[in-house]
């Protein structure tokens, strides 16, 4: 049977680093979009000189809105993955913990009862 030997409290601040972390993400994506949009508006049209008419994005736009609208679950799915795993390991440390606490509790409860001694034999009673 396999052994487990992890320091909660070190899981624990592991898992509030990582959610620390994890917090950042819609910071992230905002700068992300931001720097989208920046780039396709400063990529200007294919005619030199000339300005995009409103809703006509140049090629480079087009592909960047392309590149931005396939990659969109992807970006979606890091944060709640992210949130899944910290959560998932949060809950194992607890039943790692609960599992421990159980243990103990049943080891207590079976040294509750009067131990069951073995019948004593009769000095006369050798050899039966």
């Amino acid at each position: 049977m396999s052994k487990w030997d992890i320091q909660v409290e070190s899981v624990r601040g592991v898992l509030g680093k990582t959610e620390d972390t994890a917090g950042k993400f819609e910071g992230e994506f905002t700068a992300y979009t931001n720097a989208l949009a920046s780039a396709a508006k400063s990529a200007g049209t294919m005619a030199p000189g000339a300005k995009p008419k409103s809703g006509t994005p140049g090629p480079v736009a087009a592909a960047l809105q392309e590149f931005a609208d396939k990659t969109f679950d992807d970006l979606r799915y890091l944060p709640a993955r992210a949130a899944k795993s910290i959560a998932g390991a949060a809950q194992a440390t607890h039943e790692y913990v609960s599992g421990d606490l159980r243990m103990a509790a049943n080891a207590q409860h079976d040294a509750i009862p009067d131990p069951k001694l073995p019948p004593v034999k009769a000095e006369g009673d050798k050899g039966k």
